[in-house]
Parts: C-alpha cells; structure tokens; sequence
C-alpha cells in the first residue's frame, strides 16, 4: 500500500466519523428542542444512543457552548441538559422543522432548572415518554411512532385546550392510530380538585367510546407541522394513563374515573395507572411498574384496601384539629404532615371545631 493510499484511506474513516458525530449532535439537540431538557438516560431513551456515546456527545457539546448542564434541586446528582442559544442557532441553520420562537435556550451560567417550580412532574412526563419511545415501558401492544412532550403541548396550549378542553401533559400517536394521553399527578388534591381531563375530556371520550365502541376525533394541526414525520390529523381510538406518584393519588384519580364513567363502563378499559413507590425515584423510574388497569378486579381491591388503612377515627380526626389550632399549623402544613388533603383538612375544621 502507498503512502497516497494509506492517507486516503485514514481521511475517509476521519470523515465517517465526522459526519457520525455530526448526525449524533443534532439528534441531541433536536431531542432537547422538543422535550424543553433531559437526563443522560432520557437522551438515550430518545436518540437510540448508548450512554458511553453520549458521555463524550454531551461533553463535546458543552466545550462547543450548544448545550448547558444543571441539576434538579431535589437531587442534585441528576446532570439536566438545555440548549445554549449556540444550539437553538445551529438547529436553525440546519433547516430542523421546529418552531425556533416556542424552543427554550439559556445563557451561559443560567440555572434554568431552579427557576422551574414543578420539577419533579416534568421529570415524571419525560421520563414516561422517553421510556415509551423507546419501548421500556409496555403498554398492551401500543408502538409510539410519534409523540408530544409537555414542552411542546405548553407551547401549543389553546390547540390542545381546544380539542380536550384540558392541556394533557403528552401524548403519543400509535401505529394504529391510537392516541395515548398521558397525566402525570403528583399532588394530593382532593378528589374535587382534579378537574381538567377528568371532568371534560374523559366523559366526552367515554360517552364516544360507549355510543360507537371506540374514540376517534379530530388533532387539527397538533401533529402537523413542524415535525415532517409527525403528519397526524386524527386518531381512531384513545387510551387514557395516569402517572400517581402516591398511592394515596392512586385512589383519588381511580374514584374519579370511575364516577365520570359511571354511565359507560366500558370506556374504563382504556384506562391505567401507573403509581409510584413512596421515595422519589430520578433515574429508571419505570422499570419493573407495571400498569394497573382501571376495572381490574385487583385494581379495586387495591383502592378499597388503601381507603381502609388510610381511615382515621373520630378520635384522631379531632387530635389533628386540636394539634392545628396548637401549633398554629396551616391547612397545607397540616395536610402535608399527616398524608392527607387540603380539602379534608378544611371539611374536619369545620366539624370537629365545633364539637370543641
């Protein structure tokens, strides 16, 4: 081999690997653009890419200013990534389909992650979502092959409000037409505080689902423009999921869906849960949580064991009011202290108060 031939050859495997780094940085960014930030295990979920490859993509990056790395205050060992303006600029110049004025990107030094107050539910939606992208998650035989994250149905807010009268926190279109709608709950809201979805979008959907025996409707341009590969203008049918990072909102979300489809209990097997253990989890949050699905019989079992042991007596109720007043607890401190809601705490005061 000559010496002409053998450089040849060098510069054509430099230039393969070039171009493979080039193709892994903007599957990176575009991943980041969509989802607002992720986790090193989220950008592998989306992007197919191995953690390994992704350690020295994301370093790289960092030099390069294209992206900014920070850490959610409740764990601060889980690195976040966002774009850099440098980033959003060179998706731009690439000609990526995104709308660049929706597309969040931070200054050097920002800690774009401390100025958000619901870490933790942003962390759950895209945690779903990547792990159903990628197939981590099973849900029956459903295969994403499009997807909203919540960053990008916050910046489509009126669109979405329009055709569910809620904003959902994502959604993902299958191969057979099926919309998944996904929920993430993560605060013990009385059970009439959680409206939204649950008093609109669900009674619509399940009444549909009753009268014809499945749901279909129209997206408008949710899943249009500017994703080129995401040209969905409807779906056939829809399945409902709830991501309850307690059991106690476990109960709540299930006695709900079952009062909105008291009248069209059939619609109640397009409906699963997916509860959380107690201790917060940031990394591989789903593996080994399998679905719970609304009208099984261990479902039920599960809530009517769960109200049993969440019970107090009156006795107890009244200790609770009394330590209230005592030590000048407000109602959320209250709620928060003993696991139970605003609205319960407010509805005992009211009884218990005047016993005393």
């Amino acid at each position: 081999m000559t010496k002409n031939t053998k450089s040849k050859c060098v510069s054509g495997a430099v230039a393969i690997q070039i171009q493979k780094s080039i193709k892994n940085q903007e599957a990176v960014l575009l991943a980041i653009a969509r989802f607002g930030w992720l986790t090193k295990s989220q950008l592998a979920n989306v992007t197919g890419l191995s953690l390994g490859t992704l350690r020295h993509v994301l370093g790289r990056m960092a030099r390069l200013r294209l992206i900014i790395v920070d850490n959610y205050s409740e764990s601060p060992a889980v690195k976040v990534y966002s774009l850099m303006r440098k980033g959003k600029n060179q998706l731009k110049r690439n000609n990526v389909p995104l709308n660049f004025s929706k597309v969040k990107s931070y200054l050097n030094g920002t800690q774009f992650i401390s100025n958000f107050e619901h870490q933790y539910h942003r962390h759950l939606a895209n945690e779903f979502l990547t792990s159903l992208i990628s197939e981590r998650i099973e849900l029956s035989h459903y295969i994403p092959v499009a997807f909203r994250s919540e960053h990008e149905l916050q910046a489509r807010k009126i669109v979405a409000n329009s055709i569910f009268q809620c904003v959902p926190d994502s959604l993902a279109i299958t191969s057979d037409g099926t919309l998944i709608i996904i929920e993430v709950e993560n605060s013990s809201r009385g059970l009439s505080q959680h409206r939204g979805s649950l008093t609109h979008h669900l009674a619509v959907a399940a009444e549909q689902h009753d009268k014809y025996g499945y749901y279909s409707s129209d997206l408008r341009n949710l899943f249009c423009a500017p994703h080129k590969k995401d040209q969905f203008t409807s779906f056939d049918n829809v399945e409902q999921v709830f991501i309850c990072s307690s059991e106690k909102i476990y109960r709540n979300i299930w006695r709900k869906v079952e009062a909105v489809t008291e009248d069209y209990p059939s619609f109640r097997e397009n409906v699963s849960y997916f509860v959380m253990p107690n201790k917060k989890k940031w990394n591989n949050v789903f593996d080994g949580i399998e679905p719970i699905f609304h009208d099984e019989v261990g479902s039920r079992n599960r809530v009517k064991d769960g109200m049993r042991l969440s019970k107090f007596n009156d006795e107890e109720r009244m200790r609770i009011v009394n330590e209230r007043y005592a030590l000048h607890f407000t109602r959320e401190e209250i709620a928060r202290k003993y696991g139970i809601s605003v609205s319960t705490v407010g509805r005992w005061l009211k009884i218990y108060q005047a016993k005393t």
